[in-house]
Order: C-alpha cells, then structure tokens, then sequence
C-alpha cells in the first residue's frame, strides 16, 4: 500500500479530486477527509490510501508521499517526520517549506522555474508536457532521470494540481512511458 497525506484546507479540494480520479485507474484507493472513509475500487491490484488533512500528522508508515496543498497553515508544534520521506509542494508554498525547515525530508518541488523538480513545459486545450528537471527516487527505490512526460487532460485543472498530480504518480512508481491521463 502506498499512502499520499495531504495537508492543507478541507475545502480545498482541487487536489485530491484530481489524485482520486488518476489514482483509481492504478488501484483501489481508500481515502479518509477527517470524517469520511470511503472505498474506491480501481482498475489494477495496486492499493492506495489518501489521508487528506489540515496540519501535518505524526507519520510513521513505509511507503508514504508528504503532499502540501497551496492551502497549508503552518502548525507552530515541531513535526517528526521519517527521514527521506519524499515532500512535494509548490514553489510559492512558502508556508510549507517553513514547516519543512530542518527536517529530513527528498523536497519535490513543483513549479514553473528550471530550479524546481518538475515544471510545465507547454499546456494547452487537451494536453500538456510536464518536464521532471532532476533524478527522482520512487517509493521502490527506482531512480527516475529526467525526461519530459505527456499529459492528456480531460478537463482543465490548475497547474499545481497537474504537477503534484505528476509527482504522486511518478513517486509511486506508476509507468509515464505512455503518459498519463488526468
């Protein structure tokens, strides 16, 4: 099983619904808000589980991906996190780097700048090509080099969303061979 925690405002739900959506064609995916549990059959054998919430939990579980909403709020409480968990935030998130100061975490950082991890290389109306800038390690300790990865968009969705989207996926371990569809 492969769990993504999403920390930032309950009612900031643009990235979790894309994640489900992606995620559901690669596994059944269990996702938990902080009131609802629901189960999601999906397509392949894989098992995920999204723990969407507003502050950053106490994280001790393999397999794990620490995403920040752009909706984060800083907690002043000093976070423990595993060492080498991979943290994927957005480069204007300056509220989750403050929280993730000093901690021992891979950043994954998405953004528009040939500094960050991932970035959009061209979007347009039905597609994008998303641009992973530096080597990755996934969740199975494979190494990604970078390359350029082919996104069909079903339906417009916000550029973060689409990047972050981008990082679970390739973190999991999910091909990008074929691209994705989102």
């Amino acid at each position: 099983m492969k769990t993504i925690v999403l920390c930032g405002k309950q009612s900031d739900t643009a990235l979790s619904q894309v994640l489900l959506k992606v995620l559901r064609r690669h596994g059944r995916v269990q996702y938990f808000n902080g009131t609802h549990l629901k189960n999601i059959p999906g397509i392949a054998q894989e098992v995920f589980c999204i723990y969407d919430c507003e502050k950053l939990p106490v994280i001790d579980t393999p397999n794990t991906i620490l995403v920040f909403k752009n909706s984060f709020i800083p907690s002043t409480e000093k976070s423990e996190l595993p060492y080498g968990i991979p943290a994927v935030f957005s480069s204007r998130c300056e509220k989750a780097v403050e929280q993730l100061l000093g901690e021992p975490v891979i950043p994954v950082v998405c953004g528009t700048s040939s500094k960050d991890t991932l970035s959009v290389a061209s979007l347009s109306d039905g597609s994008a090509c998303v641009s992973l800038l530096r080597s990755l390690c996934t969740l199975t300790d494979e190494i990604l080099e970078p390359k350029d990865i082919t996104v069909v968009l079903q339906k417009e969705i916000g550029t973060y969303s689409l990047l972050a989207a981008c990082a679970v996926c390739l973190l999991c371990g999910i091909e990008s061979e074929n691209g994705y569809s989102f």
